[in-house]
């Protein structure tokens, strides 16, 4: 079986969650149409899931096993580790001494500085995160005049804490008004309140991009 078809399943597992939260019916032409590749690709991929014991069919649907919610959480965290942790081209060289992770959460804890309740935080973010986790963008990735719904915080326990009491909270809609020059501040409209963050700070808080938006 191609890689590719391989590739696909992390992604139908997190649709696939997505769909049984809200106790919709699971159409593959959908799945199909999201991911941009054949209903024929998306069956095989379900056909290895069942094979692996990631999902199973109930009836005429389906839903992810105890192993396939692990994979997707491993999935997302993966994603988040090599998509914006390591993006720059310094981060890219620390990876390569980091090695094969085989338990993230300790990763998270020693590499990367977070404390037990930023963990317990982090992981609640990420597993109550309705969609793929390649609709996350960190907040700079938004342009002026754009929204987005914050879905969780990248950081320790004195960063979150302090978002917090800003009211940048999970679920939190934000604007944004202004972005300064040269990578500087940016100006977000929170609950009816202008607030200024720097981008370093801003590149830690992860949003979901409203549509309406474009």
């Amino acid at each position: 079986m191609s890689e590719k078809i391989n590739e696909l399943i992390p992604e139908i597992l997190e649709i696939i969650k997505t769909i049984e939260n809200k106790n919709e019916e699971i159409q593959l032409n959908e799945i199909a149409k999201e991911l941009k590749v054949s209903i024929n690709d998306i069956e095989k991929a379900i056909e290895i899931a069942i094979k692996n014991g990631l999902i199973e069919r109930i009836d005429n649907s389906f839903k992810l096993t105890k192993k396939g919610l692990e994979v997707t959480q491993t999935h997302r965290e993966k994603y988040l580790h090599e998509k914006y942790i390591h993006s720059s081209f310094l981060n890219s060289i620390t990876k390569i001494f980091e090695g094969k992770i085989e338990d993230w959460r300790k990763h998270w804890h020693h590499r990367h500085g977070f404390d037990e309740k930023s963990l317990d935080e982090f992981y609640e973010g990420i597993r109550s995160l309705e969609g793929r986790i390649e609709d996350i963008l960190p907040l700079t990735s938004l342009k002026q005049g754009e929204k987005g719904i914050i879905t969780f915080m990248y950081g320790g326990r004195g960063l979150v804490r302090r978002l917090t009491e800003m009211g940048l909270t999970p679920g939190t809609e934000v604007i944004i008004v202004k972005e300064a020059p040269f990578h500087g501040p940016i100006e977000v409209c929170v609950r009816g309140t202008f607030l200024a963050i720097g981008r370093g700070m801003a590149s830690k808080i992860f949003v979901k991009k409203l549509k309406e938006n474009g």
